[in-house]
């Protein structure tokens, strides 16, 4: 009753103090006494509260006593704290029952309560996910015409990341900005994605963007395919040491690489490859001179030679590295091996799936003294890269692992990744189960096959010789051997034509390389040519992309043989020094004083011979004689006139058909002699003018003011006047 009493005195402070400290937490209140609780501090949290009505239960009200109800008349629609209804001591919980007897009377119907509830909770942002639903509500999530809009911007290559980052921090410093989000993806160069309302809200987000330009184009991305944009398709790379990769990007592009060391935990891997570096370029830097470099030139593959280097001034020093343990050559920054470069990538810049390595490529990968049949990565990688179906009823197999290694069997039935196969020794079971990737396939001399993987996919030709794995096949389009792994090769009676373009680049082309050096295309393949580089006495034959070809060099040019005489396309020589001695044939290109002669008996190299011309002599030219120099047009002219005894006798323009001269004489003489000119016939001459300028030959047949002549170099007869 006391406490009663003091109510209206103190309970007018107290609301007070309560409008002023409307955000203090109910805890404090939990903790007055028992006296504070009775003097009514529970009603001015009433009239506090009221702004925060709709995250209380209504039944909170029936907590008050009549008196604070007929006292605080006009506050009814005020919520009390929650707080206040759960004290902690046990004079507040008595308080609470004798309260809240008389309350019951008054308590409105349950079902009532219930509705109001029901009714409240029914606009609720609350969901519940049934299974059903689920795939209904996860469509709501997607795009619609009232969200904001995507797209797409043009930005410079390379720059993405940076472009989106540039953009968030100018919405951070100029709150102004309309624009929602902005997307970079790793995959898609050149664009980046904006989330905006308007176009106008774009073009003034990118304003002033040194990696957008003005007249970038920008791009309204649909709707539909707004999801696809962020959508990732994930792949598990499983990668492991001594897998063969490909590189994707940079000057190394598709060129062929080892992994030697994996980093699972920053996603990248340590590669082994041949290097391209441009020995020059990187003294001249090493140097502080500034050397302009050309973006179309690629550093041919070729392996590092320190002498090489120390020679050009380039420092090179020997390391340990501390991840590995091991010791490397080091030149600025980069890490070099018995050769070979050693680069650390991200697993992103390197292609993992599919690769087929050529012969050729794992040849320059083998150490000396290796066998490549027993290199068990090189087989590993083959096996891997498998297409379905590799394996058909009837193929001859070998086994290369396990306890009956070298056993020789048919396929009798595959089933998933076990093959059955009939072993050949016929004391063993009827059939016998091997994983497929414990079998190979198996050829022998004299099969008939077809390449079906590989770089030289598609090749048709005859085995001529088998090696452990290695197939040594005698080509059916170049007549050449070529090296192929047997699981690379199916029996066929197909042949093939073969592939002899690539662009502009086509077989037996003269070609010019990017380090400036030339050669004659010998063999067109998928990818790549293999090219007869101009090293006399030599022979280099290397395999060149099409971006490593600089151009065709097709210009007519004439060099001089051993004895001065001046030897063009398409005239025939014979070699009489270097390691091609003998070889004789018509030259094909000209360049720089190396003639590339075609021999259809050279079966290597497609048939072509590369030598310098003064080690040729033109089949039909001058040998010299009293000149050292040579003959010249008029003295060849007049001496034919004068003696053609003499020249018809000389060993150096007597051709191999004399009995076909002698005929042509014959005939020019009886039939032409009242004419005057059947003493032409026989005769050896010069062409002065047209396309065959410069030719020698032998007049076989006057006619009026034309003669047919036959030219020594080109074995043809042509019409002149």
């Amino acid at each position: 009753a006391a406490s009663r009493s003091r109510a209206p005195a103190g309970g007018g402070g107290v609301r007070k103090r309560s409008r002023q400290d409307n955000f203090i937490d109910d805890s404090a209140i939990e903790d007055e006494d028992e006296d504070e609780e009775d003097d009514g501090g529970s009603r001015p949290r009433k009239k506090g509260g009221g702004g925060v009505r709709g995250f209380f239960d209504e039944e909170a009200q029936v907590d008050e006593d009549e008196e604070e109800e007929d006292e605080g008349e006009g506050e009814d629609d005020f919520i009390n704290d929650a707080g206040a209804d759960i004290p902690d001591d046990d004079a507040g919980r008595g308080s609470r029952s004798r309260h809240s007897i008389p309350m019951r009377d008054e308590e409105e119907d349950i079902d009532e309560i219930e509705r109001q509830v029901r009714e409240r909770y029914a606009r609720s942002t609350h969901i519940e996910y049934g299974e059903e639903a689920a795939d209904v509500e996860q469509q709501a999530l997607l795009p619609s015409v009232k969200d904001p809009k995507l797209w797409m911007v043009k930005c410079a290559i390379g720059h993405e990341r940076e472009t989106a980052i540039c953009l968030m921090q100018k919405f951070i410093d100029r709150t102004d900005l309309q624009i929602k989000s902005v997307v970079a993806l790793d995959h898609l160069k050149n664009y980046i994605y904006v989330e905006a309302e308007k176009e106008a809200h774009v073009k003034e987000a990118c304003k002033g963007l040194r990696n957008i330009y003005a007249s970038a184009k920008i791009t309204l991305v649909p709707i539909k395919e707004m999801a696809d944009v962020l959508y990732v398709e994930s792949k598990n790379v499983d990668l492991a040491r001594d897998t063969w990769v490909r590189m994707k990007l940079g000057v190394y592009k598709g060129d062929l690489a080892k992994v030697v060391d994996v980093d699972n935990v920053r996603q990248r891997v340590t590669v082994k490859l041949i290097p391209r570096i441009d020995l020059q370029v990187l003294a001249s830097k090493l140097e502080g001179r500034v050397v302009a470099k050309k973006k179309t030139f690629v550093p041919p593959p070729r392996f590092f030679n320190i002498d090489e280097a120390r020679e050009m001034h380039i420092r090179v020093e020997r390391r340990r590295d501390k991840d590995s343990g091991e010791y490397f050559e080091m030149v600025d920054g980069l890490m070099f091996k018995d050769g070979f470069l050693y680069k650390p990538v991200s697993i992103k810049s390197i292609h993992t799936q599919g690769i087929q390595p050529s012969f050729d490529e794992l040849e320059k990968f083998k150490k000396p003294g290796d066998d490549m049949n027993g290199d068990m990565s090189s087989l590993n990688t083959l096996f891997s890269n498998r297409k379905k179906g590799h394996f058909m009823k009837g193929d001859a197999v070998i086994v290369v692992k396990g306890d009956l290694k070298n056993l020789e069997g048919w396929v009798e039935k595959v089933e998933d990744t076990t093959v059955h196969i009939r072993p050949k020794i016929s004391d063993l079971p009827k059939t016998l189960a091997f994983n497929e990737k414990e079998l190979c396939k198996y050829f022998k001399p004299g099969d008939h096959v077809k390449v079906v993987s590989g770089v030289q996919e598609g090749t048709t030709g005859m085995v001529v010789k088998v090696d452990g794995h290695v197939l040594i096949i005698l080509s059916d389009t170049t007549k050449e051997h070529i090296r192929v792994f047997a699981d690379h090769v199916v029996e066929s009676s197909e042949i093939t034509t073969g592939i002899t373009r690539i662009g502009d680049y086509e077989l037996h082309d003269l070609v010019l390389l990017d380090n400036l050096s030339f050669g004659v295309i010998i063999r067109v393949e998928t990818e790549a040519f293999q090219v007869l580089k101009g090293v006399p006495d030599r022979p280099e034959v290397v395999l060149v992309k099409l971006r490593e070809i600089k151009s065709k060099i097709d210009r007519r040019t004439s060099a001089k043989d051993k004895f001065n005489n001046m030897v063009a396309t398409k005239d025939v020589v014979r070699v009489v020094e270097g390691a091609c001695k003998g070889t004789q044939g018509p030259v094909e290109h000209i360049h720089k004083g190396i003639l590339f002669i075609y021999d259809r008996h050279h079966l290597e190299h497609a048939g072509f011979i590369c030598a310098k011309a003064q080690s040729c002599i033109l089949v039909g030219g001058s040998t010299g004689g009293r000149r050292g120099n040579g003959m010249d047009a008029a003295d060849a002219r007049m001496g034919a006139l004068r003696s053609p005894a003499s020249i018809l006798q000389s060993p150096g323009r007597l051709p191999p058909r004399g009995p076909q001269m002698n005929y042509g004489g014959r005939f020019g003489g009886g039939g032409r002699g009242g004419r005057g000119h059947d003493a032409l016939v026989g005769k050896c001459i010069k062409i002065k003018s047209g396309p065959y300028k410069g030719y020698r030959g032998r007049v076989k047949e006057v006619t009026g003011v034309l003669v047919r002549v036959e030219l020594d170099s080109l074995m043809k007869i042509v019409t002149g006047e």
